[in-house]
């Protein structure tokens, strides 16, 4: 990113012309009445000088000196209009006099005219090349417009006498600051600076020339005496502000910004620079809100919106940058870099269709940009069928920017996900070394180490994670895998507890927008803030339904059902158009609202029949309130050129609930090669071939979906489900770790990884992965049912723990006869025979024919003595044993897990 330009705020430096010269003209007798009238001009007699000017001018009409005199006083009192007809008349009485034209150029100059001035100027020293006034002027002229050779080439021209003035010394050292002679200027500038006799302007004005030399700190004090002679010029506190960030010393420039801020507080440059100031100081939030402040002021300036592009970026907001970087490219629409970036920040929101297409067009056009090849290898890096492609792209960017380190990290992540973490381990310490204090990047060292085997070389990385972010969950959950791999249980225990009090944060990134609202409240704040932002838009702009539909869904969320339902039906009322309708619907139909969503839904389609999506939602919402005849009857009406993947498995998960398994199965069929894009749907699909034991379609079904679909972590994770059912437990696994790589904050990929690693008796590790994922915010029947067992065969004496776990599992539900039977066992193992005999005949009544229940009764009446009991619970198991030989002893199937089959939505 490049950083943003200082704007530094310049005081004009003007040289004083020599407007009186004494010229050379005809006798005419009036010597003596121009002397006293030059007398009464230089008392500031003003008046009386032009009264005896005209007194002259009236008798000598042609007095060469009165003209001009007579034009400098009406000069000076900014009658320029008047003044311009003296100076013509004695331009025609001396059209080749170098002071008759120097003059004239005085006036041009100080009417505003400056192309005008410069022509005079030069046609004075095309007459007199050394003239001294002609030749400073246009020498301030030729700095001005940042042209110092030519200033230095009008410079040569002066006389000794000249060249020794103090104005003159400025003017040349600023000349030479602009060629890049800044030794030479600094020592001019340091001379000036030590006469007696220096003022505030001249201090301004070497303190703007140390600045051009980018001699900051000397210009800092430069300044810094011009403030001490006038403490409130906000101009002066402005530039010794900038003088002083650039100087490296931040605390200084926001102090005196907060200053000059005071007197106003809504003056972008001021502001711009207390952003960039803030910035040095990683306050970057506050500088956020300044510079949205500064857009609002300003939206022209192009520089604001970069800044305020990029700093979005920093923070992760990344819709926000890219809308930032689209407003600047309106600006500098020719900037292809802004253009690259605004496509990158659309990559890192997600936005890989629109992003993708500007990435490839900039590295055609900038073939040896290496930032440019980085920030597409990053882009297709997500897109599975073009991870072979990102390799490409960022091994090329490595050629052309071996020290690009953000390269290299891609590239590592880009091996991890591919499970090459040999490959990755590289990288990611070349990165570290660059980067000593990103944390994520020493987690996935640490990741990395772990898949290799090295648990000594990780628990060291994770440590570091963890001693640089306390509270990162991810730092936390591979740490803890790292302790337990070495035996270090007592501190594996610690981590645990320190990740269960770390709360249910997100570390995973997300494309956020709406910035500067509220970035500086606490997330409780953020919201309060965020609905009363709402409201009160929506109350600002009743013609605009965006504003109260938003309000609508959000109170929703926040469960004011009342309050959004009302909110949704003004909306219907106020604005009839169907596709606000339509997605009015949609959002009740996912609230379970349906006999509100249909009040908006058929509307919506009576109105516009080509609303084919709000068909499939009146669908499912008819399904709900009135049945799968009439629901199918609805879907029916989808035009033909509508029925497209969606469409058809909507059909088969009706048809299914009819009992039409033949139609339902054609259906799906022609659904899964019309390439659905509706997650909720491939999910219901595939839980109706797992439900008709049609497993290895399932499996094709969600191939095809994480293509179409490889942000869909569900579908992933269902795909994980159906190896396992598959018997692919190796795979399942592996995908299951991809998936934690990804999105590692995620509990329900752990949960379910605990689970087949305790079916597979690999009871140790399952114990680990199960706590991670109650650590993560996992709290559902299954997780501890699960983590009971895993305690129990992995760690049989620690019996307590199992209880804690099981009676959880018995808190989120009393009415599983597997969670009843595992909790009787274990008391039963506790010697608490009471207990055990409640949970298992609580069991027994909810499933007679669970033959575990009978065998747990078994033991438990024969530890109490009661052999007439046991003996009629070994006869139970017996008969039940001969009726159901085979009995399912994991209660929660792995694709009830996901996918249980239910009704459609």
């Amino acid at each position: 990113m490049r950083s943003a330009r200082l704007l530094w705020k310049i005081l004009p430096f003007t040289l004083s012309a020599f407007a009186s010269s004494v010229l050379l003209a005809r006798q005419t007798g009036a010597n003596v009445p121009i002397e006293e009238a030059k007398s009464a001009l230089a008392n500031g007699k003003t008046a009386e000088a032009e009264q005896r000017l005209d007194s002259i001018l009236q008798d000598h009409p042609a007095d060469l000196r009165a003209l001009i005199l007579k034009g400098v006083i009406l000069d000076s009192q900014k009658r320029y209009s008047q003044a311009e007809g003296y100076y013509q008349r004695a331009l025609k009485l001396a059209p080749n006099s170098a002071q008759v034209l120097n003059n004239m150029a005085n006036h041009f100059l100080g009417s505003g005219d400056r192309p005008q001035a410069r022509q005079f100027y030069l046609k004075t020293i095309a007459i007199d090349p050394h003239h001294a006034n002609a030749n400073l002027q246009l020498a301030q002229m030729s700095i001005e417009d940042r042209r110092g050779q030519q200033a230095l080439a009008y410079l040569s021209n002066l006389d000794n006498s000249t060249n020794t003035d103090t104005d003159t010394a400025l003017l040349r050292a600023r000349a030479l600051a602009l060629v890049g002679q800044c030794s030479a200027a600094s020592q001019l500038l340091g001379k000036i600076e030590d006469q007696p006799n220096a003022g505030v302007n001249l201090y301004f004005s070497t303190g703007m020339t140390f600045a051009q030399c980018k001699l900051y700190e000397r210009a800092e004090n430069s300044f810094s005496r011009v403030l001490d002679a006038d403490p409130t010029n906000f101009d002066v506190q402005y530039n010794l502000a900038l003088a002083s960030l650039e100087a490296g010393h931040p605390d200084r420039a926001i102090a005196v910004l907060e200053t000059a801020l005071r007197q106003r507080p809504d003056d972008p440059d001021c502001l711009f620079a207390l952003a960039q100031a803030y910035l040095k100081q990683e306050r970057t939030l506050d500088a956020a809100a300044l510079l949205a402040k500064v857009q609002k002021l300003a939206p022209d300036r192009a520089e604001v919106v970069l800044l305020l592009a990029q700093v979005s970026a920093r923070l992760e907001f990344f819709m926000d940058a890219a809308e930032s970087y689209e407003k600047y490219l309106k600006l500098k629409p020719g900037d292809d870099v802004g253009r690259r970036e605004r496509a990158f920040m659309l990559a890192c929101a997600d936005q890989f269709n629109r992003a993708l297409p500007d990435l490839e067009w900039y590295v055609r056009k900038h073939p040896s940009d290496g930032v440019g090849f980085y920030e597409l290898g990053v882009a297709r890096s997500v897109v599975e069928e073009d991870r072979r492609a990102a390799f490409h792209d960022l091994n090329r960017a490595l050629e052309l920017n071996p020290g690009l380190s953000s390269a290299r990290y891609a590239r590592a992540l880009l091996n991890m996900q591919a499970q090459r973490p040999d490959a990755a381990v590289p990288d990611l310490r070349i990165f570290i070394e660059r980067e000593p204090n990103d944390y994520r990047a020493l987690v996935h060292l640490g990741q990395a180490y772990l898949a290799l085997d090295r648990a000594d070389e990780a628990a060291d990385v994770l440590k570091r994670a963890v001693d640089m972010a306390p509270s990162a969950r991810l730092a936390l959950v591979y740490y803890r895998k790292a302790l337990v791999k070495l035996g270090r249980k007592r501190e594996a225990e610690a981590i645990l507890t320190r990740l269960k009090q770390s709360g249910l944060v997100t570390e995973e990134r997300k494309p956020q927008a709406g910035l500067v609202e509220y970035l500086s409240l606490a997330p409780a704040d953020q919201r309060v803030r965020y609905l009363a932002n709402l409201q009160k838009q929506s109350a600002a702009n009743p013609t605009d339904p965006q504003w109260k539909l938003r309000l609508a869904r959000e109170l929703l969320i926040e469960g004011h059902m009342s309050n959004g339902l009302d909110t949704f039906r003004q909306l219907k009322a106020m604005f009839p158009e169907p596709e606000l309708l339509a997605e009015c619907g949609k959002i009740l139909l996912d609230f379970q609202q349906y006999d509100l969503a249909r009040q908006f839904l058929e509307p919506a389609i009576s109105a516009d029949q080509s609303l084919s999506g709000a068909r499939l939602d009146l669908t499912i919402v008819r399904f709900h309130l009135q049945g799968p005849q009439i629901a199918l009857a609805e879907l029916y009406q989808t035009p033909a050129t509508d029925r497209k993947g969606d469409y058809y498995l909507l059909r088969a998960q009706i048809l299914d609930s009819l009992g039409k398994i033949e139609e339902a199965v054609q259906a799906l069929n022609r659904g899964i090669r019309s390439a659905p894009t509706r997650p909720d749907l491939y999910l219901q699909a595939a839980g109706f071939l797992v439900k008709h034991n049609l497993i290895h379609e399932a499996l094709n079904l969600l191939d095809q979906a994480s293509i179409i679909l490889p942000d869909a972590r569900e579908l992933l994770l269902a795909q994980a489900v159906t190896l396992d059912l598959l018997r692919r437990e190796e795979d399942a696994q592996k995908l299951l770790i991809k998936i934690q790589a990804r999105w590692p904050e995620w509990e329900r990929a752990y949960v379910l990884s605990g689970m087949l690693l305790e079916i597979q008796l690999k009871s140790t590790e399952a114990r680990q992965t199960l706590e991670t994922a109650i650590a993560l915010g996992a709290d559902t029947p299954e997780v501890y049912y699960y983590l009971a067992r895993a305690i129990l065969h992995a760690a049989p004496d620690d019996l307590n723990a199992a209880q804690n776990a099981i009676t959880h599992a018995l808190t989120l539900t009393a009415s599983d006869p597997y969670i009843l039977v595992l909790g009787g066992k274990i008391s039963l193992a506790q010697k608490n025979y009471s207990q055990a005999l409640e949970r298992l005949l609580a069991a027994k009544r909810l499933q007679p024919t669970l033959i575990p229940a009978h065998y747990a009764l078994r033991d438990t009446y024969k530890a109490l003595g009661d052999k007439q009991k046991s003996n009629a619970e070994l006869d139970d198991i017996k008969r039940l044993a001969s009726e159901n030989p085979s009995q399912d002893t994991n209660p929660f199937s792995m694709e009830n897990f996901l996918f249980a089959v239910r009704p459609p939505g």
